[in-house]
């Protein structure tokens, strides 16, 4: 029986299709070699990618009885010979036992069957053959899958070796692109981490307020209280303005960092005289070290309410966006100064203020100075200082 005759319907497909999704998340690669090594009628299966240089793993993972594998890597790997012949195998073409001897040459069975590990390890757990493939052949990166079988397996066939050399090139491409990854891999975990040990609450979202990912302190938040919460998964302020400004933020930064300027800094998260602020950093044009995800488009920080106030000016700047001069102008129509007088007092002409107002007018959905100086009153009360 042959490893053809365990081919049915879409089985050599799907498994594909999850050698492919195994790049991205390399969780999923466990089940994935799961499938091969069942398609191969194999014991255990092991995939690799060692860092020649360094002598080290830069990715490896494996299925199979714990029993079985937990003694190779702990006691035998070092002590496998057949890691020598991998400079004179050829990529995607599987080997068994037999042609690895041919390749090492003619002490190399005997060596093999006289080593610790045959009499420890093969010999004890009725282990027989292999499929063994060379996926990656540079000057300071080798890949390689093996697929163990026992000596309850049919003897491995041509045809076997067939399948399996169909199977090994989607392989080697997904483990070439998946080792493109593994420095940016870690450079996402250090991210990860360093964000995690934050005291702050922070969150990932994508562009259409989706959490993608919330550190322990944000967790809490979510759970603890009213002001921030998470509706189907999206994030959500309770504070209107502030939902607005965050979720405006966001898209800004998404679409263009440099027209970002002042959104998203400081934004009072509530209308309360020492009120928790969020400050949004874009990230859609980071790289993968600074995203964790490719749907990340900004990390939200929030930062607990202080003992200071945030006077009403800074709360309309941080809502709205308002630049420096256009916080100024702000500021004067809430001290109750006529368009003529704000020109006069900021050494511009009038032609200027107008075009300032409808400026701010437009960012904050007010039609003119009388309803501006409304919504500047509407947050100095709880937002001054006793």
């Amino acid at each position: 029986m042959s490893v053809q005759a365990n081919i049915f319907g879409r089985a050599l497909p799907q498994i594909v299709e999850a050698i492919y999704d195994s790049i991205a998340d390399v969780g999923r690669w466990p089940s994935t070699l799961e499938s091969i090594c069942k398609l191969a009628l194999g014991r255990l299966a092991m995939l690799a990618v060692v860092d020649t240089a360094r002598n080290s793993a830069r990715f490896s993972t494996s299925c199979g009885d714990p029993v079985l594998l937990e003694p190779l890597q702990r006691d035998y790997a070092c002590e496998v010979p057949f890691f020598k012949a991998v400079p004179k195998m050829e990529v995607d073409i599987p080997l068994t036992v037999d042609s690895v001897y041919a390749l090492q040459g003619p002490d190399a069975r005997q060596n093999w069957l006289e080593s610790r590990i045959v009499r420890e390890w093969v010999e004890p757990n009725r282990l027989d053959d292999f499929f063994w493939v060379a996926l990656m052949k540079q000057p300071a990166r080798t890949g390689t899958l093996m697929v163990v079988t026992d000596k309850d397996r049919p003897q491995i066939s041509a045809s076997d070796i067939d399948l399996m050399s169909t199977l090994a090139p989607h392989v080697r491409r997904a483990v070439t692109i998946g080792d493109l990854f593994e420095a940016e891999r870690r450079k996402a975990d250090v991210f990860r981490s360093i964000l995690e040990s934050l005291d702050h609450p922070v969150l990932i979202v994508a562009d259409d307020m989706q959490i993608i990912f919330a550190n322990p302190a944000a967790e809490a938040l979510l759970t603890e209280t009213a002001s921030v919460s998470s509706v189907r998964g999206q994030l959500s302020f309770a504070y209107a303005n502030a939902n607005t400004a965050i979720g405006r933020a966001v898209q800004l930064g998404t679409r263009d960092e440099f027209a970002l300027g002042p959104s998203g800094i400081n934004i009072p998260l509530v209308k309360a005289m020492s009120p928790a602020v969020a400050h949004v950093m874009p990230l859609a044009r980071r790289d993968i070290s600074a995203r964790m995800s490719p749907r990340a488009a900004a990390a939200i920080f929030i930062a607990a309410a202080g003992a200071a106030s945030v006077p009403a000016l800074e709360a309309i700047a941080a809502l709205f966006g308002l630049t420096a001069a256009e916080k100024r102008v702000a500021g004067h129509v809430a001290a109750g100064l006529t368009r003529r007088e704000i020109a006069a007092a900021s050494g511009v002409s009038d032609g200027t203020v107008k075009s300032q107002l409808a400026t701010i007018f437009d960012k904050t959905a007010t039609g003119d100075q009388r309803e501006l100086e409304l919504l500047m009153r509407e947050l100095t009360p709880p937002l001054r200082s006793a």
